[in-house]
């Protein structure tokens, strides 16, 4: 008894194991367009530069950070000149520095104060690669639209080829009915031709499709950082009530751009004005030479000196205003470009919307134009099986019915592409 139940719990677990498996294979075959959309925001060259500019402002930051450290600087200098101060008395051998002078000095400066221009400029730096992180997001963000257009473009590729393939079942069934006809003469051998030639049409057109469909799986492909086979399953996008409405616009990431890049003219302004403020730094140095400081000797002698110095530009000729005011023009400037972004997109979710609204109008229409045409073929049908019609009318009744059916197809594929791209627009994230 124990034997039996150790072998029905491994087949079991065997069983269960084999069935995940199998769904992991089904998950790893079938793309959705929101995986696509992951695995490009993911895996596309640009993406590795925000790592880059994070590394190469954190270089910047530490640069910037030694400004409150000592700087220390060595120099040395040996010279010859013409003539030197001394003093001449009457019958006095008065001193006098040497013609011949040497120097080797060590100064040391400590910042005390500059009104905070340091950590201003840190500040900016990380502003600075704030923006170019986020002009990164940007970049991302627009290759959506292109994911859609190729991803779309595979769907409509596949339901006109199935289409087709339908059609190709249809006209065989009937090419094999006339040639019976024609072999036993109560029709034309042209009606057979006819046929025949719209079979290697379509073959030509299934050809196209075949091309296009590859086409874009390249696309997909470099996209996505990875080879994808044509023969890849795609999920269809379900239609779900999607509001139709223009709040909350501001998800996309070109919002949060032009925010960190007012804020940055923001801070160039202030660190414009700080820059109009007094330095204060103490200063120290020590050094070996002939003569030292007092310059009636001719010997090598060591000196030192330490003290404090005060800067200030009192006067700029105006250039610090002029620059505050070149931010602000820049700054109004990246609010024009925002304003014009935000009609921009206005108008877009309303051509969407109207696509949507469109589109769902359509495909009521089709159903009723479907169901009419293939009425209609199934008469001509008839109708050629008795005569009374030539093969070219037929087919002109087929390809109307089919062509219905493409434009439904067409119509659904357009509705769901439509509303990927009013939520790309608004900025929304795709369901799952």
């Amino acid at each position: 008894m124990r034997t039996y139940f150790l072998k029905y719990r491994s087949v079991t677990l065997l069983i269960a194991l084999l069935f995940f498996t199998q769904k992991g294979w089904t998950q790893e075959a079938e793309l959705s367009l929101e995986q696509c959309q992951q695995e490009v925001q993911q895996n596309f060259p640009i993406v590795k530069a925000k790592q880059l500019l994070e590394q190469s402002s954190s270089l910047n930051l530490e640069n910037l950070k030694t400004g409150y450290l000592p700087q220390m600087y060595a120099n040395g200098k040996a010279s010859y000149q013409s003539d030197v101060t001394g003093i001449s008395l009457p019958g006095i051998d008065a001193p006098k520095a040497p013609k011949d002078q040497y120097s080797l000095n060590v100064d040391v400066e400590q910042l005390i104060y500059n009104g905070g221009r340091i950590k201003s400029q840190m500040k900016l730096e990380k502003m600075a690669s704030a923006v170019a992180v986020q002009n990164i997001e940007v970049q991302m963000y627009q290759l959506r639209e292109k994911v859609n257009t190729a991803y779309f473009s595979i769907l409509l590729i596949r339901k006109n080829r199935n289409l087709l393939n339908e059609k190709v079942k249809t006209i065989q069934a009937r090419l094999d009915l006339v040639k019976s006809a024609v072999a036993s003469g109560s029709l034309l051998l042209a009606n057979q031709k006819i046929l025949e030639s719209e079979m290697l049409l379509i073959d030509q057109q299934m050809q196209e499709l075949a091309a296009a469909e590859s086409s874009a799986f390249g696309v997909l492909s470099q996209l996505m950082g990875r080879e994808l086979k044509v023969d890849m399953q795609l999920k269809e996008m379900p239609i779900e009530e999607t509001e139709i409405n223009n709040s909350s616009l501001r998800s996309r990431p070109e919002y949060q751009w032009y925010d960190k890049q007012k804020l940055l003219l923001d801070e160039q302004i202030n660190l414009t004005h700080k820059n109009r403020l007094p330095s204060i730094k103490g200063f120290g140095q020590m050094g070996y030479g002939n003569p030292g400081y007092n310059q009636l000797t001719d010997r090598f002698d060591t000196y030192y000196m330490i003290g404090a110095k005060l800067s200030w530009n009192i006067f700029d000729w105006k250039t610090s205003r002029r620059k505050q005011k070149n931010y602000s023009l820049q700054k109004d400037l990246v609010t024009t470009q925002e304003q014009s972004f935000v009609r921009s997109q206005n108008i877009e979710l309303e051509q969407e919307a109207n696509n949507i609204s469109k589109f769902k109008i359509l495909l009521v229409k089709d159903d009723a134009i479907i169901e009419l045409q293939e009425d209609i073929s199934k008469s001509s049908a008839s109708q050629l099986d008795h005569g009374v019609i030539t093969s070219s009318d037929y087919l002109d009744d087929l390809n109307k019915e089919i062509q219905a059916k493409l434009n439904r197809e067409y119509h659904l594929v357009q509705l769901q592409q439509s509303v990927a791209e009013y939520k790309r627009i608004k900025g929304l994230a795709l369901k799952k």
